[in-house]
């Protein structure tokens, strides 16, 4: 799964703000990373981190939820927070240029050569579906129930490819070979029922073969094992793993359990507070975290080859103190400042640098 060469995805300053009554909510705060051809990175951290944002933005759903949550609210501030956010965007500004933050999404989206957050609206919706593809959490809203699992799974083609919809025979070989990569049973009979008939761990295989049919570049799986035991979570991360290896794409793997990642991915970003705390090679960032913040969510959640090192060396498991700061008011500094052990007086005062401190090894923390 190793990737070289050039980044497939390469996101750059991303910053993505909810409105709201209290004010934004900064989800994502100027973030960067980014995914070569083949490569598989995870993004780690705590619920409420920013993961799954980070992928709505990728996807160009980000802003399309945050307008209509903020038109729900009927509040006059998000309304008016909008009316800036749409100004701002007519006249080619950034928050930066009108001299105020704005709700949205800002920063720079880069998939093969072309920025994403530059597109329009249709040019957008082309990518998505085919050359980027999303796997929910959430198995029991994301199929539907009157569907045959053959029908969704064909979805893609009727709204990307309706022209191509032809040759019916040669779409159900199709549809065969993507069940059959994720590892679902007697297909060629059970290809008719209805999801009421597969189990929540079936669910999530179809969801990823309707993600695999239309051989996208990348594949973005948000907390795909969540609910799952252990031995269907291993049947998917397999399947995963196989598609990645026998279809040559690139996967972003979203998740708060660190032996998900371990076992999928060849990088990781560790996230906290809408921020990108470190990030690198994988093995090396589990075996040897360097920023306070890694150190101290591995030990509160390790994996069980973690664990069994953590009992061989006499330690013990550990809770990270206290909480992390309110998104929408987000202290100077590092946001991990305050429950940091090694935090000194400029940790609370100046945000630190994301800066490369070893090939590929980047670190946002005053003390490394």
């Amino acid at each position: 799964m190793s990737g070289t060469g050039e980044y497939l995805l390469k996101i750059e300053n991303l910053r993505a703000f909810h409105s709201s009554k209290e004010g934004l909510i900064r989800a994502v705060n100027d973030v960067s990373f980014g995914i070569r051809s083949g490569e598989s990175v995870g993004l780690l951290g705590e619920s409420g981190a920013g993961k799954s944002s980070v992928a709505l933005a990728i996807l160009g759903l980000f802003e399309r939820q945050s307008r209509y949550y903020a038109s729900s609210a009927k509040s006059k501030e998000n309304r008016h927070q909008w009316s800036l956010r749409d100004k701002a965007r007519k006249e080619a500004k950034t928050s930066e240029d009108m001299g105020v933050e704005l709700p949205g999404v800002e920063g720079h989206i880069w998939f093969n050569g072309v920025d994403l957050t530059t597109l329009n609206e249709k040019d957008h919706r082309e990518l998505i579906g085919t050359k980027i593809t999303y796997v929910p959490q959430g198995t029991s809203k994301a199929l539907n129930p009157l569907l045959s699992i053959e029908q969704q799974v064909l979805e893609v083609f009727w709204a990307k490819f309706r022209d191509e919809m032809r040759v019916n025979e040669k779409l159900s070989m199709r549809v065969l070979e993507e069940l059959d990569l994720v590892e679902l049973g007697d297909m060629a009979i059970r290809r008719d029922m209805l999801p009421v008939n597969f189990s929540t761990g079936e669910d999530q295989r179809v969801l990823l073969a309707m993600a695999l049919i239309s051989k996208p570049d990348l594949v973005i799986a948000d907390e795909p094992t969540t609910a799952l035991d252990t031995a269907v979570q291993h049947k998917i991360l397999t399947a995963i793993k196989r598609a990645s290896k026998e279809l040559g794409q690139s996967t972003l793997m979203i998740s708060n359990d660190p032996s998900i990642i371990t076992a999928t991915c060849n990088k990781v970003g560790v996230m906290s507070s809408g921020m990108m705390m470190e990030f690198g090679n994988t093995e090396r960032l589990m075996n040897e975290p360097v920023h306070p913040f890694t150190q101290a969510f591995l030990m509160s959640n390790p994996s069980f080859e973690m664990l069994r090192q953590m009992r061989q060396r006499g330690e013990r498991l550990r809770t990270i103190p206290g909480r992390p700061p309110s998104l929408i008011d987000i202290p100077p500094g590092c946001p991990f400042n305050s429950r940091c052990s090694k935090a000194t007086t400029i940790c609370s005062e100046e945000r630190p640098e994301f800066r490369e401190i070893d090939t590929d090894h980047w670190v946002f923390c005053h003390m490394v």
